[in-house]
């Protein structure tokens, strides 16, 4: 496979969801990288689209760098936990950046 990003979107420290996708990330035996959204500034999506032309977020904060790790690895591991019946905000501010990857250059081709 290559390399394996995963991604805990649990405010809590060494939680339950960070051993879930520590363990899921050992089993699959390929490089590995592990990222806590607690840990970082990934904030929410303010909807200015300045990201259109180049897939650049204009927001600087973590997420340039997790972007480019995220469009350099081969498979993807998400954990989070449950709470109001939703995603953790982390996790949820996390996937709304991902927006910014989608125009130019699409993720699915």
């Amino acid at each position: 496979m290559g390399k394996v990003l995963g991604i805990s979107g649990s405010p809590v420290k060494d939680s339950k969801i960070d051993t879930l996708v520590k363990t899921i990330l050992e089993a699959t035996g390929e490089d590995q990288e592990f990222v806590k959204l607690s840990d970082i500034e990934v904030a929410p999506c303010r909807a200015c689209k300045k990201f259109a032309y180049t897939n650049q977020c204009a927001v600087v904060v973590d997420f340039k760098w997790l972007s480019q790790k995220l469009l350099e690895a081969d498979a993807l591991i998400i954990g989070t936990p449950v709470m109001y019946a939703s995603a953790s905000g982390f996790t949820k501010a996390f996937i709304e950046r991902l927006r910014s990857l989608r125009y130019v250059k699409l993720l699915t081709q």
